[in-house]
C-alpha cells in the first residue's frame, strides 16, 4: 500500500469519527477528546519515528493533529 492510499483511508476515517462524535452528548464527545488528546501526544513520542518511513509519519502525526483540533472544536 503507498503512502497516498494511507493518506487516503486515515482522511476517510476522520471524516466518519467526526460524524460519529458529532452525534454523541457533550460530557461524551469531552471524554473522547481527551482520549485522542492523550493518543496525539503518544504519537508524537520520538520512538514512533525509529525505522518507519519519515515523511509516512509525519504526516500521519499532522493527520491526527488536525483531528484533534477539530474534536476540540466540537467541545
Amino acid at each position: 500500500m503507498n503512502e497516498q492510499s494511507v493518506l487516503g483511508i486515515i482522511h476517510a476515517q476522520e471524516l466518519l469519527m467526526v460524524s460519529l462524535i458529532r452525534i454523541l452528548p457533550p460530557d461524551e464527545r469531552r471524554k473522547v477528546f481527551d482520549e485522542f488528546h492523550g493518543q496525539v501526544e503518544l504519537a508524537d513520542a520520538p520512538h514512533l519515528g525509529d525505522g518507519h518511513n519519515r515523511e509516512m509519519t509525519e504526516a500521519f502525526r499532522a493527520h491526527i493533529r488536525k483531528l484533534s483540533i477539530l474534536l476540540a472544536s466540537l467541545n
